[in-house]
């Protein structure tokens, strides 16, 4: 198959960014995601056959990802381009295992993106309990109506995006629960006045929640969903505003048959750990994250990482830092000079400092808390692979369990399918507060390769 001149893994914002640069310097890439289209989740584009009559319907991302998509169509042909291919592991650095056979790289861009962070309590594995990545999948892509009255509830700029989505399928939309309080408006000017764009994106979510007639309830979230095999109905109310601690006493009941959380995103680091990169972690990105330069080399050689698997920023800040990364990776190929790559990153960077502005404002509303940790009672599941129960890990904390690795040999907890994708993050948070360590103490649960569910039927393959 031979050694390719630069792999990129991810075909989302960062990933297709990447390609377009390292197009463009004269270093073809080879493109690699395992979704039968470019994009990502955000850009997610619509199946073939179906069309679009009306795209603003459809929303901003929608347009965006067109955008992005038309500026890939004019390097495409120096695009090595593989759909619908899983990578599943790493070794040795740049020797990559995929989904029919392995994948030898001189330099490699893992832009692998982010997964929604689930928040265990009463009732989160029921039918009819979404992530917000998953409702929007639903409706975007697939155009299917997943409820017909919603509760939607989590934090962040993405809540109200999806059930404005919900709303225009048809969905009843009782609520928008955001359980931080938004930042004060003159103190957070200075950080933001640059990005207009994006404040008038804000004032047209807004807008759109008041015309739609959806209340939006800072302070608030979802505490229990119920029913007779599916939700029937879900329990909400009011939070600590410093920790967000669950106030039951203020709790209330709503008929709903869907409930969407959206708790943010955590990066999916599973092939910078194969790689052998450094990480660290950063509570504001998400999680454990690779070590990185501005030019977004990581700490092994030939390696760099970019978007939201490398901290969760978004896709405007993933578009620029993939941009880096196609730009950096060429100059390393020696396509291009140190005096141009520095040009050319001069632009995306410049964009970058001024997008930092803007997630420091929605740090200060959105950092997810340890409070909620405090939405689990004793009898809720928290790792779904193996139903562990919370009561299960306690009593495993009490057997001496310090870590993330203890509570995986005595419970099973990260032991399923997704490795700990689901459970992972939840159960730190749960280790953090009730043994009084850091998420460093902690650690995490180690991937292993397959990182992802395949046949061996797939394994088998005699590549591309």
């Amino acid at each position: 198959m031979g050694v390719r001149p630069l792999v990129i893994v991810g075909g989302g914002p960062a990933g297709v960014a990447a390609a377009i640069e390292a197009a463009r310097a004269g270093l073809r890439p080879t493109l690699i995601d395992e979704a039968g289209g470019l994009g990502g989740q955000i850009y997610r584009p619509l199946p073939e056959g179906f069309t679009v009559r009306d795209a603003r319907a459809l929303g901003k991302d929608f347009r965006r990802g067109e955008e992005l998509r038309a500026r890939f169509a004019t390097v495409a042909s120096s695009v090595d381009l593989l759909l619908g291919v899983a990578v599943l592991g790493i070794w040795e650095g740049r020797r990559l295992l995929c989904e029919g056979g392995e994948i030898e790289a001189e330099r490699l861009i893992l832009a692998t993106g982010a997964s929604d962070r689930p928040v265990p309590f009463p009732g989160w594995t029921l039918p009819g309990v979404l992530t917000a990545g998953g409702a929007q999948a639903i409706v975007k892509t697939m155009r299917v109506v997943p409820g017909r009255r919603a509760l939607v509830a989590g934090t962040g700029p993405l809540l109200p995006v999806v059930a404005l989505q919900l709303h225009r399928a048809g969905v009843e939309v009782v609520a928008v629960l955001e359980a931080g309080r938004p930042p004060p408006l003159l103190a957070s000017l200075p950080h933001v006045w640059r990005e207009w764009g994006l404040l008038r994106d804000a004032w047209d979510l807004w807008r759109g929640l008041r015309r739609a007639r959806i209340p939006l309830l800072f302070g608030h979230t979802v505490f229990e969903a119920a029913g007779a095999g599916e939700v029937e109905r879900a329990v909400y109310g009011p939070v600590d505003p410093a920790d967000w601690r669950p106030r039951r006493d203020g709790a209330k009941s709503v008929d709903v048959d869907l409930v969407v959380t959206g708790f943010g995103f955590v990066p999916n680091t599973e092939l910078s750990l194969l790689a052998g990169c450094d990480h660290e972690h950063a509570h504001e990105l998400g999680g454990f994250v690779p070590v990185r330069d501005a030019c977004m080399r990581t700490s092994v050689r030939h390696v760099l990482a970019a978007g939201d698997g490398s901290g969760v920023a978004g896709a405007l800040v993933a578009i620029e830092e993939g941009s880096i990364a196609g730009i950096t990776a060429a100059e390393d190929a020696g396509m291009l000079d140190a005096a141009e790559a520095a040009r050319r990153r001069a632009r995306p960077l410049r964009r970058l400092r001024s997008l930092s502005g803007v997630r420091r404002v929605l740090d200060a509303m959105s950092r997810i808390r340890p409070g909620l940790v405090e939405l689990a009672t004793p009898e809720t599941v928290v790792c779904r692979c193996e139903e562990v129960l919370l009561s299960e890990v306690f009593t495993a904390f009490g057997r001496g369990a310090k870590d993330l690795q203890a509570l995986k040999l005595m419970t099973r907890l990260g032991m399923g399918p997704c490795q700990g994708r689901n459970c992972g993050p939840s159960a730190s948070a749960i280790c953090c507060k009730e043994l009084g360590i850091t998420p460093e103490s902690a650690g995490r649960i180690e991937p292993r390769p397959p990182v992802k569910p395949v046949t061996f039927g797939a394994l088998a393959g005699d590549g591309e």
